[in-house]
């Protein structure tokens, strides 16, 4: 039988004392409760992405907060152990194993390595383990950050090819205005389709505890959908949630996938990976890319920018200035300037190889 991947991230909201802003084993306990029946259900198999690991630190090293870089690291390196060690002593209930995985973002960037993540997820569902996922805050910096949870799970959805990611947080979905001002404020049940004023709806509402807001679970929702990824905005509180969203029961807020996705690959390509240098191409080039699914050709290419070598990620960008698609480049920017600058080699180049072939190019645009 096959059977359909979850993935639940759990902010630090839903973990934490409301008034402390410390990790509270109570609620610990709640997510717990809520995961129970669809870990015992053989027909779905769950990964969680859990935050609390700073909240966690503080509250043993007797902080009131930790605001620098270095103090929010300290913190995780105390709390990742103390976060991790709750949740062994919780699942042991179930007699369920869990697995720590730290990431940071350089991780899901490089591809051999976003492999090797796969693999070793696919091998811990595989033995009926549960994989816990969290940011590796005690050595993430900026530029290797995820930022926020809710992308982070997003990307550990697309790279296991899950069907579900379940956002559980303080508030019970999206709404048309921030439902802590605003009263009569109403929730939205489904979207259909992201766009600029379901974007703008997202503002502003959150919570004071994580790093993330409304804004990047609509963001996260956006890279799921457009990998086919059924997403749903809900409350953690709310009793047995999980398996009630599951069984199709109308609660928080359910983002639609898309019809017509990315495959696993192109998602990677769009939302994992990280471009290191851009391509200029020429308007039939960016025609061809756009629309007839065509490679792209060293004629096609008028300008390099960055460094890179065979086989990085490039943007490719339209004579209007746009970004049209990202794909893995067969030359490096070395050599192509080679060929640009000698234009009469053009009739030479038959025999070389795409310079981005259609199979590892995804447009954007």
């Amino acid at each position: 039988m096959q059977r359909l991947r979850i993935v639940v991230k759990v902010g630090s909201s839903s973990l934490t004392d409301p008034t402390t802003g410390l990790l509270s084993s109570q609620k610990v306990h709640g997510i717990v409760e809520r995961l129970a029946p669809v870990l015992k259900d053989p027909a779905y198999e769950v990964i969680l992405v859990s935050s609390g690991a700073i909240a966690a630190g503080r509250g043993r090293l007797g902080w009131r907060s930790a605001r620098t870089v270095p103090e929010k690291q300290a913190a995780s390196a105390v709390g990742q152990s103390l976060l991790i060690d709750l949740y062994q002593r919780e699942f042991m209930s179930l007699n369920r194993v869990v697995a720590q995985i730290l990431l940071t973002r350089s991780d899901m960037e490089n591809r051999r390595r976003f492999v090797n993540i796969r693999n070793t997820l696919e091998t811990l569902l595989e033995a009926g383990v549960l994989p816990i996922v969290n940011e590796n805050d005690t050595v993430a910096v900026n530029e290797i950050r995820f930022g926020d949870n809710d992308s982070l799970a997003a990307l550990v959805a697309i790279l296991i090819c899950a069907q579900h990611l379940i956002l559980l947080t303080d508030i019970d979905g999206l709404y048309t205005e921030d439902p802590r001002v605003v009263p009569d404020a109403k929730r939205i049940e489904e979207v259909e389709k992201i766009d600029s004023s379901i974007r703008e709806l997202a503002g502003g509402v959150g919570s004071s505890v994580g790093t993330g807001g409304m804004h990047t679970k609509i963001r996260a929702a956006e890279m799921a959908i457009h990998s086919g990824i059924e997403v749903v905005i809900a409350a953690a509180s709310e009793p047995n949630v999980l398996m009630r969203l599951l069984r199709g029961e109308r609660l928080g807020t359910r983002f639609l996938p898309e019809k017509s996705h990315w495959n696993a690959r192109k998602s990677w390509l769009v939302h994992g990976s990280r471009s290191v240098g851009r391509l200029y191409i020429d308007a039939g080039a960016a025609r061809a890319v756009r629309t007839t699914g065509g490679s792209l050709l060293l004629p096609g290419i008028e300008r390099v920018e960055g460094r890179f070598d065979e086989g990085a990620i490039v943007e490719l960008i339209d004579p209007e200035g746009r970004a049209i698609a990202k794909g893995i480049v067969s030359f490096s920017a070395r050599d192509l300037e080679y060929f640009i600058k000698n234009k009469s080699l053009k009739g030479q180049l038959h025999g070389l190889p795409e310079v981005v072939h259609r199979n590892d190019l995804a447009l954007l645009l």
